[in-house]
């Protein structure tokens, strides 16, 4: 009996770790936000949220909006219960239908409590939502994110930055998620805008 338990915990063990979720970088997922807002939780239901906006970080809405929930599953679920009076920064994209859903499941949806997130998955640049929300409106200042927008990478994608690499690397000394974001985007070789006249 213990060697079936034994390979049972082994088995479990090993087949968890087959799945890994695809995330976006986060240089895609605020370049593919239709809104970044920090906010909170106002009433949870089966399949989505009410969630009231305090700070719009990209675009402009109501300042009341309706979420969907996204289907958690083995390698992507929610780091706690979504509760009225949750803080959250949220990634989010518009929906035919009117509603608005998470970028990238989990990706899109930043768990907030006193001042700090609560996720230890995420990478240490992501110190306090000051410097998170100070180093998107940084990067959205920028870069500007051209080609296949959507989940599929096989369009190209391709940044156009509008500061040369010197400022931005003058600005990078100032914001460690701004750093993050930048040392992310530079794997797509940004072009320069100034270069394209040339």
């Amino acid at each position: 009996m213990k060697w079936y338990i034994c390979l049972l915990l082994f088995l479990n063990s090993y087949f968890n770790y087959a799945f890994k979720k695809e995330a976006l970088p986060y240089s895609i997922v605020i370049s593919k936000a239709d809104l970044i807002v920090d906010g909170v939780v106002s009433k949870v239901s089966k399949d989505k949220y009410e969630f009231t906006i305090s700070q719009f970080l990209k675009g402009r809405s109501a300042i009341k909006i309706s979420i969907s929930l996204w289907k958690e599953w083995l390698c992507d679920s929610r780091i706690k219960e979504l509760k009225p009076g949750q803080r959250l920064i949220l990634f989010l994209e518009k929906t035919a239908y009117g509603n608005f859903i998470p970028i990238n499941q989990s990706t899109g949806e930043l768990y907030v409590d006193n001042d700090t997130f609560i996720n230890i998955l995420l990478p240490k640049d992501f110190s306090n939502p000051t410097v998170l929300k100070k180093g998107v409106s940084m990067f959205l200042e920028t870069y500007t994110l051209y080609g296949g927008l959507n989940y599929e990478f096989s369009q190209k994608l391709y940044f156009l930055r509008n500061k040369s690499i010197f400022a931005v690397y003058r600005m990078t000394t100032s914001n460690s998620f701004f750093k993050f974001l930048v040392q992310d985007v530079e794997y797509y070789k940004p072009t320069e805008i100034y270069q394209l006249f040339y």
